[in-house]
């Protein structure tokens, strides 16, 4: 083992974590959906709470109102290259949003043809609504360069109780478990071979792609405050 956090006691451990706070998921037209650092917590039980809410409006346009969520991520503070990536939680239970376990590094946005060089690693994306799991990878940026491959699948019961999610990444490809099983085996984009920090996030957008039944669905049919649940993070050789 080379990092953990069971999440024990009433502070999350800022020299593991950093909270991040600002417009996430900006909309023209509609709500925004922020990261506050007051949605991130621990509940004294034993978990991590990444909590989603329904806010007032926080800038100039004229929404009126918009949502936030929390978001946590290990930048600065743990990265390693290869090893076995484990998350335990429980899923939330409204539309509208999602979580995500997730590597990241600075190399992403580098639009050389290859995610050698950095990738976004999604370990697992869930919902409240739907038993969906998404495994993805995003490699060449975000923009016009950008390409991109997932697996998703439903998981019977996977919104009940806790769940664990885990990559298995090596220099030669990425493999994936939910609760053990084996989902998803690849090595698109060519496998990352530099150092990835983790992100634990809430995500909220009220774009259409995103309240769509294909994605989180409507945050406006939810009823929040709404809970994503995180027992423990383990990372390995």
């Amino acid at each position: 083992m080379t990092f953990s956090d069971e999440f024990e006691g009433n502070n999350l451990d800022l020299s593991k974590w950093e909270q991040l706070e600002y417009n996430r998921r900006q909309n023209e037209s509609g709500s925004d959906g922020w990261w506050l650092k007051e949605d991130s917590y621990l509940d004294g039980n034993g978990n991590l709470v990444i909590r989603a809410k329904k806010i007032d409006n926080r800038n100039s346009d004229d929404d009126p109102y918009d949502y936030s969520t929390g978001a946590i991520r290990s930048k600065g503070l743990f990265e390693q290259k290869f090893g076995k990536f484990e998350i335990y939680c429980q899923l939330p239970t409204q539309k509208g949003w999602w979580v995500a376990f997730w590597l990241f590094s600075n190399g992403v946005g580098n639009e050389d043809g290859s995610g050698e060089d950095g990738t976004e690693i999604d370990i697992f994306e869930g919902f409240g609504w739907t038993d969906n799991i998404q495994h993805a990878l995003h490699w060449d940026g975000y923009g016009a360069a950008h390409k991109s491959a997932s697996e998703g699948f439903d998981s019977e019961g996977i919104r009940n109780g806790f769940h664990t999610f885990t990559l298995e990444w090596s220099e030669k490809e990425y493999i994936f478990f939910v609760d053990g099983v084996e989902t998803w085996r690849t090595t698109a984009g060519g496998v990352s071979k530099v150092p990835s920090y983790i992100k634990i996030t809430g995500e909220l957008s009220t774009l259409p792609w995103a309240i769509s039944e294909s994605w989180a669905n409507d945050p406006e049919q939810a009823t929040y405050p709404d809970y994503f649940l995180v027992d423990y993070i383990r990372v390995y050789e």
